[in-house]
Formats: C-alpha cells, sequence, structure tokens
C-alpha cells in the first residue's frame, strides 16, 4: 500500500462527513426531543452539539476557529433576544394583573363598548347605538334574538355621518311581542353612489364580571351575555 493512499482524501472525507452528519443528527435529535415546545436549545445542548461537529469534523479540512467564534456570537445573540423576550411577556403579564386589579371597581357600572349585543324586557323599549362614518342614503336595522334568527328588521332611510341611536319597542316583524332576553343587531348602509359603508355598532350594558382571554388582556362580562374587550370601552356611566 502507498504512503498517498493512507490519505485518500475521497475516503476520508466522506467517511467524516458521514460520522459528522451521523452525530450531529443524533445530537439534534436529543435536542429535540427535549425540547419539545421549538424554543432556543440551551447553552449546554449548543456545546454539545459543537464538541460533535469538532470531533467528527474531516481532519483534513477542519472548521476554522472564526467559524466556530461566529457560531458561539450568533447563538449569543440569540439567547440575548429569548431573553429579553422573556422579559417583555413578564412586562405584559404584570401590566395585565394590574389592570385586571384596577378594573375591579367597574363591576356594577354601566359602560359602552363596541359590540352588537343588548338586553330587552319584555313590555319596555331597547335603545341601540351606532356610527356612520359618513353620510348615509339608506340605512337598514336588523335585530336578531339569542337564536340568531331575525325577529325584527326595518329601513331607517338617510342619515348623516356621526353617532345615532335607535329605539325598539319590542314588537317583531310579525306583530307579536318579543319575550324578555338578550339579543344583537346589526346595521347595513349605503353611501350616496350606493356603495356599502360600514357602521360602527356599540353595546350599551352593566359590567357584571371580569375574565382574561387566552393573551391574558382583560375582558369585561356584560349583563347582556356578551363579552368585550376592556379597550373597547369608549363611555363609562
Amino acid at each position: 500500500m502507498s504512503v498517498n493512499s493512507l490519505f485518500a482524501p475521497t475516503t476520508t472525507t466522506n467517511n467524516a462527513a458521514s460520522v459528522a452528519s451521523s452525530a450531529a443528527n443524533t445530537a439534534a435529535n436529543t435536542a429535540n426531543s427535549s425540547n419539545p415546545n421549538g424554543s432556543l436549545v440551551s447553552a449546554t445542548t449548543f456545546m454539545q452539539l459543537m464538541v460533535q461537529q469538532l470531533e467528527n469534523q474531516d481532519p483534513l479540512n477542519p472548521q476554522s476557529s472564526s467559524d466556530s467564534l461566529a457560531q458561539l456570537a450568533q447563538f449569543d445573540s440569540l439567547n440575548q433576544l429569548n431573553s429579553v423576550n422573556s422579559n417583555l411577556q413578564t412586562i405584559v403579564s404584570d401590566q395585565n394583573q394590574a389592570t385586571l386589579g384596577s378594573a375591579v371597581n367597574m363591576v356594577g357600572a354601566s359602560v359602552q363598548a363596541s359590540g352588537n349585543a343588548f338586553g330587552y324586557s319584555s313590555g319596555g323599549t331597547a335603545n341601540v347605538n351606532y356610527s356612520l362614518p359618513q353620510n348615509a342614503s339608506s340605512v337598514s336595522m336588523d335585530i336578531y334574538n339569542s337564536s340568531g334568527n331575525l325577529v325584527y328588521n326595518t329601513n331607517l332611510g338617510a342619515q348623516n355621518s356621526g353617532s345615532q341611536s335607535f329605539t325598539w319597542d319590542g314588537t317583531e316583524n310579525g306583530g307579536q311581542a318579543a319575550p324578555s332576553g338578550n339579543y344583537t343587531f346589526s346595521v347595513g348602509a349605503t353611501g350616496s353612489g350606493g356603495a356599502a359603508i360600514t357602521p360602527s355598532t356599540f353595546t350599551q350594558a352593566t359590567v357584571t364580571g371580569l375574565s382574561t382571554s387566552s393573551t391574558g388582556a382583560v375582558q369585561l362580562e356584560l349583563s347582556n351575555g356578551s363579552t368585550v374587550p376592556l379597550s373597547s370601552v369608549t363611555n363609562v356611566n
């Protein structure tokens, strides 16, 4: 056997690459199995990967020290970003808790917020509020019961832009009196050119309780059966 054959580049390179790939895959699989949430790997796991890479690198084409330093710098930067994100989440959580504590004072108060729900007591009337972004040549009002069935609708004609309200006396389309319960409404409108415009609708009710969303944001539970974000409240009485 010749001396040159001891250092045949093809065989050495292929074997080293194969061993390195296998070692890297094993280490990566270990990291993934211990890190099911997909967050950044720990410093220990990262160092294990680097050691595996160095131990199984091609001896004829070793990794340069500058590449190793670059990997370390990238990992350090990612860890710092992860730490910043964790701190921001903690701050947001603390703010939500503080907001929840402050919102306790709103229980029992009447609020207006973005929404389309309202409560109706048989024999009385119900006022619903909405706002038009521009003058409308035609405005329609639809009212639905808690099952989502249309019970009343009417055309309100032309209306100017800005805040508007409608008073429902509880009479359904068939002439019968609507029962007490929670209802919803929708407002349709068209502009002078016939194009549809989108009104903003509001719900008015008493705050009966508090809750938090999946993101931790504070929500108000209202007497009309709806739940609205605290950030959507436009008026408190």
